[in-house]
C-alpha cells in the first residue's frame, strides 16, 4: 500500500470533512422543507375546521379523500370516500320536483368528468337520522402550480334558514300585490263613479280608465320581480305589445333601471303608444313604429338613449296645446330620469328621443 503524505491526507481529510458537511446541509434542507409542509399541512387543516360550511376534497379521479367535521355536523354521518364519480349516489339527496339526484348530477362529478370550472346544484338532502334540508354544493377544480387539474374541492352550505326567507318574502309579495291590485279597483271605482255623476263624456272615462290599467300593470310586474330594479324592454313590451298587435318593433341591450323610472317609463310608453293609434302611424294599416334603446358612454358616466320613430303613417302636425299625454312624455319624465327630451313633427311621421344619465346601484344608496 503507497504512503501517502501528510499533504495528501489533509486533502483528503478537508474533502471528507466538505462532504459530510454538504450531506448535513442537505438533510437540514430536507427536515426544514418537511417541517415547512407539515406546517402548513396544520395551518390548512386547521382552517378547513374552523371555515363554518362543509369542505370536501377530491382526487383527479373523483375519489373523495377528505371532509372536513362541519360535513359530518351537517348530513349527520360520517363522511363517505366515494371511490369514483359512479358512486356518488350514497350521498342520497332530491331535486325540487321529488326526483333523486343521480351521481354525474353532482358538482363533483361534472367538475371531473366534464372538466367544468364551476358547478353547483341546491338539493334537499337527507341526513343519516332520516331527516332533510336543503344544501347548496358549489365544486371547483384544483390545480397544480402548472396548472395541470389534480383534482377538485367542493363546498357544502346549509341554505335552509335562506329558501325559508325566501318563501316569505314570496307571500309578502303575493299579499302585496293582492293589495296594490285592490287599491286600483278601489280607485278606478271611485274615479268612475264620480265622472259619471259629472256628466263627462264616456270616451274620457274610458281614457282615465286605461291609463290607470297601464300604471296598475306596470307596478304589478314591478312588485313580481326584484322590485327595485327592472329591465327597459320588458317594461316596453309589457304596454306596448297588446296596443300594437306586432307593429311597435322593439331593439336594445338588456338595461335595467330603477322602479320609479320603469313606472314613469310604463305610462310614457303608454301615452306615446295610444297617440301613434289616433292620430300617428299605428292609425293606418302600414304605419311603423320602431323603439329602440341604446347604452352610451360620456364624460359624465354612462348614458342611456331612447328612440321612438314613427314611419308610414300620416305628418306629424304640434298640437296647439299641452294635453296630458304631452306632459307624461316630456316634463314629468324629464324630471324623473334627470334627462332630456326632443321630439320632432315631421312629415314622414313623428319622432321622440330621450338621454338620460344611467343609475348605478351607487345612486341609489
Amino acid at each position: 500500500m503507497p504512503t501517502r503524505s501528510p499533504d495528501e491526507m489533509a486533502k483528503e481529510l478537508l474533502h471528507l470533512q466538505e462532504e459530510l458537511a454538504a450531506h448535513n446541509d442537505e438533510t437540514t434542507a430536507r427536515r426544514n422543507k418537511a417541517r415547512n409542509a407539515s406546517n402548513r399541512l396544520s395551518f390548512l387543516e386547521a382552517m378547513m375546521e374552523t371555515v363554518p360550511i362543509g369542505v370536501i376534497m377530491a382526487d383527479g379521479d373523483g375519489q373523495i379523500l377528505y371532509g372536513n367535521s362541519h360535513v359530518e355536523k351537517m348530513v349527520r354521518h360520517p363522511v363517505f370516500h366515494s371511490e369514483s364519480t359512479d358512486s356518488y349516489d350514497e350521498w342520497v339527496s332530491f331535486h325540487e320536483d321529488g326526483s333523486r339526484v343521480q351521481s354525474h348530477e353532482y358538482p363533483l362529478a361534472r367538475v371531473i368528468l366534464e372538466n367544468e370550472d364551476h358547478s353547483e346544484i341546491d338539493v334537499n338532502y337527507k341526513r343519516g337520522d332520516g331527516t332533510f334540508f336543503w344544501m347548496r354544493i358549489i365544486c371547483e377544480p384544483v390545480r397544480d402550480g402548472e396548472g395541470q387539474r389534480i383534482g377538485a374541492t367542493v363546498a357544502l352550505i346549509d341554505i335552509e334558514e335562506e329558501r325559508r326567507l325566501r318563501e316569505a318574502q314570496n307571500i309578502l309579495i303575493a299579499e302585496l300585490n293582492h293589495r296594490v291590485k285592490n287599491a286600483f279597483s278601489v280607485v278606478k271605482s271611485i274615479v268612475s263613479q264620480s265622472l259619471r255623476k259629472m256628466r263627462v263624456q264616456i270616451g274620457l272615462r274610458e281614457t282615465i280608465d286605461q291609463r290607470l290599467n297601464a300604471y296598475a300593470v306596470a307596478h304589478s310586474k314591478l312588485v313580481g320581480t326584484t322590485w327595485d330594479r327592472a329591465a327597459i324592454g320588458a317594461v316596453a313590451a309589457d304596454v306596448l305589445d297588446p296596443i300594437g298587435n306586432g307593429r311597435i318593433i322593439m331593439n336594445g341591450p338588456q338595461i335595467e333601471i330603477p322602479s320609479r323610472q320603469a313606472l314613469a317609463f310604463s305610462m310614457a310608453f303608454y301615452e306615446l303608444a295610444t297617440n301613434a293609434m289616433k292620430y300617428g302611424a299605428l292609425s293606418v294599416p302600414d304605419g311603423r313604429v320602431n323603439l329602440s334603446w341604446e347604452q352610451t358612454e360620456t364624460e359624465n358616466g354612462s348614458a342611456i338613449e331612447l328612440h321612438w320613430i314613427e314611419t308610414g303613417g300620416p305628418g306629424a302636425e304640434k298640437p296647439k296645446e299641452t294635453g296630458f299625454g304631452s306632459i307624461i312624455t316630456g316634463r314629468a319624465l324629464q324630471m324623473e330620469t334627470g334627462g332630456e327630451i326632443k321630439t320632432f313633427f315631421e312629415p314622414d311621421g313623428y319622432k321622440w328621443h330621450l338621454r338620460m344619465p344611467q343609475q348605478t346601484e351607487d345612486h341609489l344608496k
